[in-house]
């Protein structure tokens, strides 16, 4: 179990090193440090400097409050909201730290005290840096700000802000994220789609905010269910777009990643492939061959589409098998996208001989194998590549040679040393093979307690 303290016993035991034992301010703050961490307790959202030092970051705060009271000229208060926003951007301890002062309802009473467009701007920059991994700050008057300057009537530098606000709010938070679906924020990012560029894509990263299921302190989100809803309003228009942006760099990595996270069911996939996604798709991959970023989001896309039987077979005759291919061999440096692009491989070849005969006609068992050299460290590019290997050769017995004569045997063998975490994909992929490999037979079906035994071939 995780230990915790507050800022106050952190700096009481500051002082008591100063004043009890006479150490100098710099060695109390490394004393008390070691202190703590050789009892396990977390300091990471501990500001680790002087008391007076803490003291003056709560200075900052009173003097904004202050401010707002007295209605006082807006350069001061501009200038209170900067030094609170570089304090904040300084780490975590030091956000904990401002937002234990009250900065958050400070900052949000700044914003209704002055009617000045650079009040208002610097009011939500403080807001972004002060709850970027910090978002239980946030309450239902927060909500109400954020969905009236999504308004019309807002200039558009107040709007994108707002929605760089809105996505921290939602990360990390699933109480957050169901407050603003609920305040019917998805009306306003669907007026957002049809916006200027900078609006797009603060727009498109809410939507994805709005479906995380990252909050481990939730047993049970609305993930899949504000996808769902997201999609059906969303998705046709997504999938213009990505045509009318396929040579914009930024952007259709945005819009790709964006659909991943939205193509939670079957009807969606199709969707995006009876729209000509997979043309753009390809289009797309042919365009950027050696960009690392765009051709993973790429490869998820595929493989997400791929969770469609029949999406998974017009994939494959739109002419993907030598365009992934390619991606691959272009991209053999780069280990997320290797993971990515393999995973996506297979997920086209699962279950469907076909599809893996095209892959074999393109050369990809080469650009397997050679994958799997240069990266001989890499357990995700060997778990994946694992799973590759296995998919292809399990119902393309013929397939087995061309990979063996490449000497994927001993590297599979060698991964089964380095990696024991994957030991069941490995030899799972060695079975297939035909290669001589024990398995954990974990029940025999004789009653009783679990045995284990062994055996050649598995299902």
């Amino acid at each position: 179990m995780v230990l915790v303290i507050s800022q106050e016993t952190f700096n009481n035991a500051v002082l008591e090193n100063i004043e009890d034992l006479g150490l100098s301010p710099e060695d109390a703050v490394k004393d008390a440090i070691l202190q703590f961490e050789s009892q396990g307790v977390d300091l990471s959202s501990i500001l680790k400097e002087l008391p007076t030092y803490s003291e003056s970051i709560k200075e900052h705060v009173v003097q904004l409050t202050e401010l707002n009271k007295s209605k006082s000229d807006p350069k001061r208060v501009i200038e209170k909201l900067e030094a609170i926003k570089t304090e904040c951007d300084k780490g975590i301890e030091y956000k904990v730290l401002i937002g234990k002062c009250g900065a958050y309802s400070v900052i949000l009473d700044t914003l209704s005290n002055y009617n000045d467009d650079n009040v208002r701007m610097n009011c939500l920059k403080s807001l972004i840096s002060l709850m970027s991994k910090q978002p239980d700050l946030l309450d239902d008057r927060g909500v109400e700000i954020i969905v009236s300057y999504l308004g019309k009537d807002t200039d558009i530098e107040t709007k994108r802000l707002t929605l760089k606000w809105a996505k921290e709010c939602c990360i990390m938070h699933e109480l957050n994220r169901q407050k603003i679906f609920n305040a019917e924020i998805l009306e306003k990012l669907k007026e957002f789609l049809n916006e200027s560029t900078a609006i797009l894509r603060e727009t498109l990263a809410v939507c994805r905010a709005l479906a995380l299921d990252d909050d481990v302190r939730v047993e049970f989100g609305k993930a899949h269910e504000h996808s769902k809803i997201i999609a059906n309003e969303t998705l046709s228009t997504i999938i213009r777009l990505l045509s009318r942006f396929q040579q914009d760099e930024q952007l259709i990595n945005d819009l790709m990643i964006t659909l991943c996270v939205i193509l939670v069911r079957a009807e969606f996939c199709k969707e995006v492939v009876d729209a000509g996604g997979l043309e753009i798709i390809r289009d797309v991959m042919q365009t950027f061959q050696s960009n690392e970023k765009i051709n993973r989001q790429c490869f998820k896309l595929l493989k997400a589409l791929a969770g469609h039987d029949e999406c998974k077979i017009r994939i494959i005759k739109n002419q993907f098998a030598p365009v992934i291919t390619t991606a691959l061999d272009l991209n053999k440096g780069n280990v997320p996208t290797l993971s990515a692009g393999l995973g996506c491989v297979a997920a086209l070849s699962l279950r469907s001989p076909e599809n893996s005969k095209e892959f074999f006609e393109t050369g990809i068992p080469e650009v397997i194998v050679n994958i799997m050299k240069m990266h001989p460290r890499e357990k995700v590019i060997h778990k994946s590549a694992s799973w590759t290997i296995r998919n292809m050769v399990s119902r393309n017995k013929s397939q087995s040679k061309a990979f063996l004569e490449l000497g994927v045997e001993e590297l599979l063998q060698t991964s089964l040393k380095n990696f024991k975490e994957i030991e069941y994909d490995i030899k799972a992929a060695l079975r297939d093979l035909g290669c001589n490999v024990q398995l954990k037979e974990e029940w025999t079906g004789r009653g009783g307690a679990l045995t284990t035994g062994f055996s050649k071939h598995e299902d």
